[in-house]
C-alpha cells in the first residue's frame, strides 16, 4: 500500500469510556480527557465525527485510522470544530480491542488559549 497524496477523511463513532476502559479494550488506561473511537461499520448511520490525516493510507470505513496519523484532528458538529487529537492505538491497527484514542481539546481549551496568547 501507498500513503495517500491527498488528505483523507474517515467517519468514525465515539465509544463510552467505560467500555473502553473494560478488561477487554485498555483495562482502565483511558483517563477523563480520553476519547475512544472506532471506524463506521458497515450499514450504519453516519456518525458525527471525523478524523482527517495526512498520512493516511486509503482504507474502508471498518478501518481504525492508520498508524502514522497521531496529531491529527478529530472533528464534529455541524459547523465542524476539533474535538480532539488523534493520540495513540494499539500496535496493530486492525486490532479490535484496542480502539484509537484521542486527547479531548475541549477538556483543555483554557490551556489552549492561554498557550496561544
Amino acid at each position: 500500500r501507498r500513503l495517500s497524496p491527498t488528505l483523507q477523511e474517515m467517519e468514525v463513532t465515539v465509544m463510552d469510556t467505560r467500555m473502553c476502559n473494560n478488561s477487554r479494550f485498555w483495562h482502565g488506561d483511558i483517563g477523563p480527557t480520553m476519547i475512544c473511537f472506532q471506524g463506521q461499520r458497515r450499514g450504519s448511520a453516519p456518525a458525527k465525527v471525523r478524523i482527517w490525516g495526512s498520512k493516511a493510507l486509503v482504507h474502508s470505513l471498518v478501518s481504525p485510522p492508520p498508524q502514522g496519523d497521531s496529531g491529527g484532528p478529530l472533528v464534529c458538529g455541524k459547523r465542524p470544530a476539533v474535538a480532539g487529537v488523534v493520540s495513540f492505538s494499539g500496535k496493530n491497527a486492525t486490532d479490535p480491542f484496542k480502539p484509537p484514542v484521542a486527547t479531548s481539546t475541549v477538556k483543555h481549551k483554557k490551556w489552549i488559549q492561554k498557550t496561544l496568547q
